[in-house]
């Protein structure tokens, strides 16, 4: 009788163990879920805060190109387009939580969260990249063809000459031709943000 209380006692205390790890296991998952959603909420707000700057960037380009295949412009028409072209804004990204959730144990029990995640990490990777490229073309082509000509300090048109030529008209069409593309990865990235949270609002629940 002591013996079978004694296995007994001994079963009991190892599922108790059992439960208890998976209690605490799971309780780390959820927090490892809760800090992922909490940087996926971050990158949807930032998207969402250069929604105005991606249109508004794409429709100057747009109206410059258009304005240059036409003719020469006038200097108060390239000033209103030329100063706002030379701004750039570009996502600031957390990618910390992703990471240590893909290099968790807990991606391989939830197969669709690991792949959309990585399907994500792709898209935001090809926006990062095409973002940096843009942004040295911005400065290499755009800024410095104009920059014998144009006081962007000042906000100043000193002569027309550079932008009223073909290699500037150029410039503007591979120029919009990036914005056009940009604003592809921005929705494709932003769809997937969205598809995530959705994926681990059910995951918490």
């Amino acid at each position: 009788m002591e013996l079978i209380i004694v296995i007994v006692g001994i079963t009991a205390a190892f599922q108790l163990q059992i439960y208890n790890e998976k209690r605490i296991s799971r309780q780390i998952e959820i927090n490892s879920l809760s800090n992922l959603k909490k940087e996926i909420e971050i990158n949807i707000e930032e998207f969402e805060s250069l929604k105005e700057y991606r249109s508004d960037i794409t429709q100057h380009s747009i109206a410059l190109l258009e304005a240059l295949k036409n003719g020469p412009i006038t200097s108060e028409f390239a000033s209103e387009h030329v100063f706002k072209l030379v701004r750039t804004s570009t996502p600031d990204l957390q990618n910390q939580a992703t990471q240590a959730y893909l290099e968790s144990n807990w991606s391989y029990t939830n197969i669709e969260l690991k792949n959309e995640l990585l399907l994500l990490q792709t898209q935001l990777q090809e926006l990062q990249d095409l973002s940096s490229g843009y942004q040295d073309r911005k400065q290499s082509k755009f800024m410095d063809f104009l920059f014998d000509e144009v006081d962007f300090p000042a906000f100043k048109i000193i002569s027309m000459k550079a932008i009223n030529s073909i290699t500037f008209k150029n410039i503007i069409w591979n120029q919009t031709s990036d914005e056009y593309e940009l604003n592809r990865l921005y929705d494709l990235a932003s769809a997937q943000l969205h598809k995530v949270d959705s994926l681990l609002t059910v995951s918490l629940e």
